[in-house]
């Protein structure tokens, strides 16, 4: 569902709860990237599915700005979630989206249940600052849908990574040339926006899911899961980074076994 100015959603409902799911794709992805999580996860909690900008339906959509912000995506998120009515979420976001799920905790932590971080990018090693750095200038000379196969392939080097780098690259390709641009921009400053997330301290609970073999963003979220005491990290074997695609089965199973736990602690 889409409307003027709104960005594009699907919901799946659960009469017998109220509690509600956010979940946040990543860059080229689309509400696709999750159908994996609907059958299993929505058979206990209702689902927000949203397309970010550009990206999935919203691909052709009127220009939603000139340029994007994680601020500007975050606020936009929780337009669905007001024009719905839902009174909180839990947000579930995987790669580039964990960084947009951060930012919506930060716009409104009031109505935010929980964190969960499947693939979490949530600080740069050097190679990862070089590439944020020549983004934009390596996208132009070798063309923005190459940029995103070469970063596919960086992130996701192993064949038995082959599945989640498919997918990311098949979806990829609805973004238009400006979409590309706009998304890309938003690398130059990736660096400080993840160093002022890294260190934002929250009471609400994170989950981060990790691949044994995420060989660019493992460290990072250990640090961070020994940084913040609202913190846990599950690292699942022979796995890269796109988790949810990935072990879909084994990631389900975690997020409920969490979910549940937050919704018993809430009920005591």
């Amino acid at each position: 569902m889409s409307e003027k100015g709104r960005l594009h959603f699907e919901t799946h409902q659960n009469d017998r709860n109220t509690e509600w799911v956010l979940f946040v794709h990543g860059a080229g992805g689309s509400t696709r990237t999750w159908k994996r999580q609907v059958e299993e996860i929505g058979a206990q909690y209702n689902l927000l599915i949203i397309d970010l900008p550009g990206h999935g339906k919203n691909a052709g959509e009127p220009e939603l700005a000139p340029d994007y912000t994680f601020t500007l995506v975050a606020n936009k998120i929780w337009e669905i979630v007001d024009h719905l009515k839902i009174p909180a979420v839990h947000i579930v976001g995987i790669s580039l989206g964990t960084i947009v799920c951060l930012e919506i905790r930060e716009v409104r932590p009031q109505s935010v249940s929980s964190v969960i971080m499947p693939g979490a990018i949530v600080r740069l090693n050097t190679k990862l600052k070089v590439l944020a750095n020549l983004s934009l200038g390596l996208a132009k000379i070798i063309g923005y849908a190459n940029f995103y196969k070469v970063s596919a392939r960086i992130m996701m080097p192993r064949n038995n990574h082959k599945k989640s780098r498919d997918v990311f690259i098949r979806e990829s390709q609805v973004l238009t040339t400006d979409e590309f641009r706009k998304w890309t921009t938003m690398y130059y400053g990736l660096n400080k926006t993840l160093t002022q997330l890294f260190k934002a301290k929250s009471d609400i609970p994170h989950l981060l899911v990790m691949g044994d073999q995420d060989h660019l963003f493992l460290h990072p979220a250990q640090e961070y899961s020994v940084l913040h005491d609202n913190a846990t990290i599950e690292i699942v074997p022979k796995c890269g980074h796109v988790v949810s695609i990935e072990k879909a089965a084994i990631f389900n199973k975690i997020c409920l076994n969490f979910l549940n736990t937050i919704k018993a602690n809430n009920l005591q």
